[in-house]
C-alpha cells in the first residue's frame, strides 16, 4: 500500500546464532525465517492473547515486562525518552539506549545488545531491531511456541540526521502505540517543515529578537541541534539538553556550533530548551524573543494554542497516522496490540482494511467496535 521502507543490513556475529534473513518483500520489513504455528483448531478459536495489561504492558506467561515503572524481574527499554531504569531489577536495552538513562547517575547495570543480533534468555528467544524513535531506540521480538512477536514503543520509519531508521519486522502479533493514530495526525514533508522553521529563525534574527525552540530534550533537541547547527547557526541549549547531546556526540553524531545555555546568549544564537521550562526564567528575562514548540502534535490547532507560543512546526521522532497504518501493515501482523494513543481510529482502520484482530492493552477486553 503505497510507502515502501528500506530495510537495513543486518549486523555481524551475535550473542547467539544469527537469524536467517530472507529476501525483503515488497514492503520493505524485515522478513525473518517463519517458525511452525500451532494447528490445533481450539487454538484458533480461543486465541491465546501474548500480551496484558497489569500497570505495565506484560508478555504472557513469561518474566519480561515492556517499558513499566513497576519493579520487575526483566524489563525491557524500548528507548530513552523515561527514565525507569532505577526501579527495576534487571533491564533489556540498547547500550545506546543506557548511555543516555545513566547520564548522571552513574553506570546502570542491564543486559545489553545491539540490532539483530539474537540472544537467548531462558526459554526466550530475543533479538532487538531499531524503531527510528530516538537514537538507540528499540523493537523486541521475541520467539516463543512458533509464533514471532514484536513489542515497539513509537516508530519512525522516517530517515533523520540522528536515528537510525525504524524497520517494520515481519511477525504473527505485534504491539505498538497509538500515538498519532487518529487520521487530524499528517505530517507535511520532512523537507517543508525544515525550510519553514529556518525561515522562523531567520525572521528573529533579522527582526534581532532570539529565536527560542521549546523541544523533547531527548531526540527532537538533538535532531533540531543537527539541523540548525549544520546549517551554520549558533546554538545555545538548556543543560537537559546539552548532556544527552554529549552522549550523542560520543556516539559519532555531529552537532556543531552548539554550547551550554548560561547566562544570556548573543543576540545571533539560537536557544532550545524542553517544553516543561517555556515559562523560566531564563527565557522570560530575555530583551526581545519568539517562541517556537517542536512536536508532531503542532498539526493540532488547539493544541498549538495551549502552548502559548508565537509558532510550532510538525518535526516528529513519531510516525503520524498513515506512517503507522502502513508501518503496521508491513509486519503482516494478524493480530495487533495498541498501547495507549489515538487507539479507537486507529483500530478501526486496521480493521476495515486488514481485517487484523485489535486489543487495546489499557484495557483487559477487546475493543467494543469489534
Amino acid at each position: 500500500m503505497g510507502d515502501l521502507f528500506e530495510p537495513e543490513e543486518p549486523e555481524g556475529s551475535a550473542l547467539g546464532s544469527e537469524a536467517s534473513m530472507l529476501p525483503a518483500p515488497a514492503t520493505g520489513a524485515v522478513r525473518l525465517a517463519p517458525v511452525p504455528h500451532h494447528t490445533d483448531s481450539l487454538y484458533f478459536s480461543e486465541p491465546f492473547r501474548e500480551f496484558e495489561y497489569s500497570g505495565g504492558v506484560h508478555l504472557a506467561d513469561s518474566i519480561l515486562w515492556c517499558d513499566t515503572d513497576r519493579r520487575k524481574d526483566l524489563v525491557f527499554l524500548s528507548h530513552a525518552h523515561v527514565d525507569l531504569a532505577g526501579k527495576n531489577r534487571r533491564i533489556l536495552a540498547t547500550d545506546k539506549t543506557m548511555k543516555i538513562l545513566s547520564r548522571g547517575t552513574g553506570k546502570i547495570e542491564a543486559l545489553t545488545s545491539p540490532y539483530r543480533r539474537p540472544f537467548t534468555l531462558g526459554p526466550l528467544e530475543l533479538e532487538m531491531f531499531p524503531s527510528g524513535h530516538v537514537l538507540g531506540a528499540a523493537q523486541l521480538m521475541v520467539r516463543r511456541d512458533g509464533r514471532r512477536i514484536v513489542y515497539t514503543s513509537d516508530v519512525n520509519p522516517r530517515k533523520t540526521a540522528t536515528a537510525e531508521q525504524g524497520v517494520p519486522v515481519e511477525c504473527d502479533v505485534l504491539a505498538i502505540p497509538a500515538t498519532y493514530g487518529a487520521p487530524m495526525y499528517r505530517f507535511p514533508p520532512r523537507e517543508e517543515v525544515l525550510h519553514e522553521l529556518t525561515r522562523f529563525v531567520d525572521r528573529c534574527l533579522e527582526e534581532r529578537a532570539t529565536p527560542v525552540f521549546f523541544a523533547n530534550p531527548v531526540g527532537t533537541a538533538q535532531e533540531l541541534m543537527s539541523v540548525l547547527g549544520k546549517a551554520g547557526y549558533r546554538l545555545r541549549v538548556h543543560r537537559s539538553v546539552y548532556d544527552v547531546a554529549k552522549i550523542y556526540k560520543a556516539q559519532g553524531l555531529t552537532l556543531p556550533n552548539s554550547r551550554r545555555f548560561q547566562g544570556s546568549p548573543a543576540r545571533d544564537e539560537v536557544v532550545i530548551f524542553p517544553p516543561i521550562l517555556r515559562r523560566h526564567a531564563s527565557v522570560r528575562k530575555l530583551r526581545k524573543y519568539k517562541t517556537a514548540v517542536v512536536s508532531g502534535r503542532a498539526v493540532d490547532p488547539a493544541w498549538v494554542h495551549s502552548q502559548r507560543v508565537d509558532e510550532a512546526f510538525p518535526l516528529s521522532d513519531t510516525a503520524d497516522f498513515k506512517e503507522l497504518f502502513h508501518f503496521i501493515e508491513a509486519t503482516g501482523a494478524q493480530e495487533v496490540y495498541l498501547v495507549d494513543g489515538q487507539i479507537e481510529p486507529m483500530a478501526a482502520h486496521l480493521r476495515e482494511r486488514l481485517g487484523v484482530r485489535v486489543y487495546s492493552l489499557m484495557k483487559p477486553q477487546q475493543l467494543t467496535l469489534f
